[in-house]
């Protein structure tokens, strides 16, 4: 006879369960082998007289109480790298937009760039082959003085005395309105202009001058390459002795333009041919001169202690003078 360990009955070596509370009798692994749950239907045992242990039945789960969400298994942890997971993707979402982002933004910032560096190269190669081709210097037809309806490409001054706008006989304080037959009114009009023109080809040349419009042939010259002027060093220029010759200004009286002189240094050439200040030069010996860079340019290319000849009008009234240009200082 054996005791149960939980309710102190004793039972025989046979029994598997205890007769009293049902406990089971195993003690070890090998007599599990043959173990079965007890099945109160299908009757007592033979010889058994004493009352089954019937567990509640609120202890046995049925299958419709069972519940079906695994969420409960998931422990902290699992949830936790879930999260990681999540926030890792986030972030690198985050990342390849901050990269796409920056590389729009340095791509249109460069794309400017080229854009305004081509622009750029554009309106220096139209600077340059204005005084190429034509032969001249443009300049601001604002500052010309001219009124709103006369529009065009204004002569500040010529290159030299043997390019296409010398020999058509084309001077400093013109306007270039028309060139074969086109309107000029700007630098994009006149590229285009040039760009359908070959060099050596002579053209018509419409012209504003002192109210008046002059119809002259000039021929065009390579636009891609400066003409040849002479290099004068500084002891070889002249010199006037003139200060603030820079305004263009009309004579008096008379449909013709000059230079203002504003103010004539002491013992200067100008000052000992007897220039005074408001004087206003319209030839320097025997060219036209209308604007400031066209009489700088003269004295420049005359040679020191050369005698030269001024025709000016000191108020509406002609004169001429006679002087030798020094040496530049």
């Amino acid at each position: 006879m054996n005791v149960c360990h939980s309710c102190g009955v004793e039972r025989s070596e046979q029994d598997r369960f205890c007769r009293s509370c049902g406990a089971s009798a195993v003690v070890s692994v090998a007599d599990m082998e043959d173990t079965r749950r007890f099945n109160p239907a299908a009757g007592r045992p033979s010889g058994f007289t004493g009352q089954f242990y019937a567990p509640p039945v609120s202890t046995y789960p049925t299958a419709s109480s069972v519940s079906t969400d695994t969420s409960r298994y998931k422990t902290a942890s699992l949830r936790k790298r879930m999260l990681q997971h999540k926030a890792f993707w986030a972030f690198l979402l985050v990342l390849v937009c901050m990269f796409w982002a920056v590389g729009f933004g340095v791509g249109r910032r460069s794309a400017r760039n080229r854009q305004a560096v081509a622009e750029r190269q554009e309106r220096r190669v139209s600077t340059e082959e204005v005084p190429n081709a034509l032969g001249f210097k443009a300049g601001r037809i604002f500052d010309a003085g001219y009124s709103p309806d006369i529009k065009g490409i204004y002569v500040e001054n010529l290159i030299t005395d043997d390019g296409p706008a010398a020999l058509a006989t084309i001077q400093a304080g013109d306007v270039l309105m028309q060139l074969n037959g086109k309107p000029v009114r700007n630098y994009a009009e006149i590229h285009d202009v040039l760009s359908t023109l070959t060099t050596g080809q002579t053209v018509q040349a419409e012209v504003y001058r002192e109210e008046e419009i002059l119809k002259l042939q000039i021929k065009i010259a390579d636009r891609n390459h400066p003409p040849l002027q002479p290099r004068l060093q500084e002891r070889e220029q002249g010199w006037f002795g003139v200060d603030n010759s820079s305004r263009r200004c009309g004579v008096p009286g008379a449909q013709k333009c000059g230079v203002e002189i504003e103010g004539v240094n002491d013992n200067s050439p100008a000052d000992l041919g007897g220039m005074r200040e408001g004087d206003v030069v319209t030839e320097f010996n025997g060219f036209k001169v209308r604007t400031p860079e066209e009489f700088n340019r003269r004295i420049r290319l005359t040679k020191p202690r050369s005698k030269v000849v001024l025709t000016f009008y000191r108020g509406n009234i002609e004169q001429k003078a006679e002087l030798i240009l020094g040496y530049r200082r």
